[in-house]
């Protein structure tokens, strides 16, 4: 049986050899396996714009402010004719908040998450600032200043918080305190009457200016705030009368300065100089409200056409005195130093922009809170650098500048800038006359 079985499947081998021996029966070989396809390059979607927040009072008491803001930064941009960085065109998105600081809040609050803006610029008054700062630093959008002056908003250490080209308000005086030691004392100040409005601004103002007056043996025979708002300042005025001081030292807005004016000239308030802290006193319509009661007002201001600032950004050369040129031709009226401010902001942020772009980066919040922090640029306010110092009132800041301040003076129902005397337009008039003798 063994024998048998093993012919059998010795058979079958040889069987099976000779079948795949035969023509025809060889197996195919198996089709080539094609390589694998790539898949198709999508381009990725176009980017979208550079978004920029602005953030102002258009409407309402300040508008006037925020208006000159506003207008300054369009003149800029015109200027510069930037109009995208990366092929991202650049949108600005524009906010009212009308000068409430809880509007302003919320403002803000949009334009960084709903709008989610890469950069937010905005802030005319102190009150509006302080919300607006908190919420962009809360929200991690980084936020360029305007006009907003309290001290405490760049001594809060906020990352996402950039002076810009504001000066803080206890430095609004800088210029003047060199004018009163060369020139009021020598002249016969020895009391002064200080009122300001009550807000932000003004509160943290008149904390700068006490330390100054009394480091001078100045005496302060009047102190006092008050509402803006009022539509009646005689009483107040009347008390200043009755203190006999020498200077008057005001801060207001704009409605309240030419008020403040006529008053005093109707109420005869007799003094050696009367000196405005900047706000409605540089303003081009403190004229319309004050009328001739303007004459003789002098002011701290925190700009100049005078200066020879010049510079060039994206390949744009500029100077200060073209700017004033191109605000007045085009709006018929003289810009001060708030809208300077308003054209330096878009400088400032242009700068940082371009330079993000250049660095070969994405242009988002990051990269743009990075470069401002190395903001080192000549504007239409003086050179603008972001840094940490301490003044020697003992403020503490944090990316705050320090551009210069002067005092202007209004002679013939004109501003004219009459301290430091190397920038000076007119002679200063001090003392000035008696309201009787004008």
């Amino acid at each position: 049986m063994k024998k048998v079985k093993l012919g059998l499947v010795l058979g079958l081998a040889v069987v099976l050899v000779a079948a795949f021996a035969l023509p025809g029966c060889v197996p195919e070989a198996a089709p080539p396996v094609a390589p694998p396809v790539a898949p198709p390059v999508v381009p990725p979607p176009p980017a979208g714009p550079i978004k920029i927040g602005i953030n102002l009072s258009l409407t309402g008491p300040k508008a006037s402010f925020g208006v000159i803001d506003r207008n300054s930064l369009e003149i800029a941009r015109a200027k510069f004719g930037v109009t995208e960085i990366g092929g991202r065109p650049i949108a600005f998105i524009v906010e009212d908040n009308r000068g409430d600081p809880s509007i302003a809040k919320s403002a803000e609050e949009k334009l960084a998450t709903l709008d989610k803006v890469d950069l937010i610029i905005g802030g005319y008054s102190s009150a509006c600032g302080v919300t607006q700062a908190a919420a962009a630093n809360d929200l991690k959008v980084p936020h360029i200043l305007v006009n907003a002056s309290k001290d405490d908003i760049t001594m809060a250490n906020y990352e996402w918080v950039f002076s810009g080209a504001r000066v803080p308000a206890s430095h609004y005086a800088d210029a003047m305190w060199s004018f009163v030691d060369e020139v009021l004392i020598p002249g016969g100040v020895k009391k002064v009457a200080l009122f300001y409005e009550m807000t932000d601004w003004g509160t943290s103002s008149a904390k700068g200016l006490r330390p100054g007056f009394e480091k001078r043996g100045i005496e302060l025979v009047y102190d006092s705030p008050y509402d803006s708002t009022a539509t009646d300042f005689k009483p107040m005025l009347t008390a200043v009368k009755a203190a006999k001081p020498d200077m008057i030292v005001a801060v207001s807005y704009l409605m309240d300065a030419g008020l403040l004016a006529r008053q005093a000239a109707e109420l005869r308030v007799n003094v050696l100089c009367y000196m405005g802290q900047a706000g409605g006193y540089t303003m081009p319509e403190f004229l319309k409200l004050a009328g001739e009661n303007v004459n003789y007002t002098m002011s701290t201001a925190n700009w100049s056409r005078i200066p020879a600032w010049k510079g060039e950004i994206a390949g744009v050369k500029w100077t200060n005195q073209e700017y004033y040129d191109a605000y007045l031709e085009t709006y018929n009226a003289e810009p001060d130093y708030h809208g300077s401010q308003g054209f330096a902001a878009w400088q400032i942020a242009l700068d940082a922009l371009l330079r993000v772009d250049a660095a070969g980066k994405p242009i988002n919040r990051e990269n743009i809170k990075a470069a401002l922090e190395e903001t080192k640029l000549m504007t239409t306010m003086g050179l603008i650098e972001h840094k940490e110092w301490t003044d020697d009132m003992g403020h503490h800041y944090y990316n705050q500048g320090l551009p210069l301040t002067y005092i202007v003076q209004w002679l013939n129902m004109k501003q004219e800038i009459i301290w430091p005397l190397e920038g000076k337009t007119a002679d200063y008039v001090f003392p000035v006359p008696k309201y009787e003798e004008r």
